[in-house]
């Protein structure tokens, strides 16, 4: 089997063309991949703060920055008071429209493909899926 017609090989050009419709929907929003992350953090998490996000991403506390300032500018978060030197992060109404939005994506993207298998079909590729998912997270020591 050559090295380019492999399930791998497959699997990462279907992430690919996913992701490439994903940045396209997402510029609808004029949100990028990274923002939709924090949004979707602060939409679980109601009065996070920068450094609680900064802790539990592993990232700078600058970078988050970065991104909660843009969030702001476009309209989608807010910024409470939590006590005299703690804000949290809140969802506005476009923030909570957004992650509506964001959330129809994946059962609009499926019913788009819905007749291009048959119902066992799909169940049969399914417990494929499942079972390189499960595969992969055991070599890379994860767990579920």
């Amino acid at each position: 089997m050559k090295n380019n017609e492999g399930s791998i090989f497959l699997i990462s050009a279907i992430n690919k063309e996913i992701n490439f419709l994903f940045d396209n929907f997402l510029s609808e929003l004029e949100i990028t991949k990274t923002e939709s992350m924090y949004l979707r953090v602060i939409h679980n998490n109601p009065g996070i703060t920068q450094y609680e996000i900064a802790k539990l991403r592993k990232i700078e506390k600058s970078l988050v920055t970065k991104y909660i300032t843009n969030l702001e500018d476009k309209g989608l978060i807010e910024k409470k008071l939590l006590d005299k030197r703690k804000k949290g992060l809140y969802l506005i109404e476009d923030g909570q429209k957004a992650i509506k939005f964001i959330d129809d994506f994946i059962p609009d993207l499926q019913e788009k493909f819905k007749d291009l298998f048959t119902d066992e079909e799909s169940k049969f590729f399914n417990t494929l899926l499942k079972k390189l998912k499960l595969r992969l997270e055991e070599v890379n020591e994860r767990k579920s």
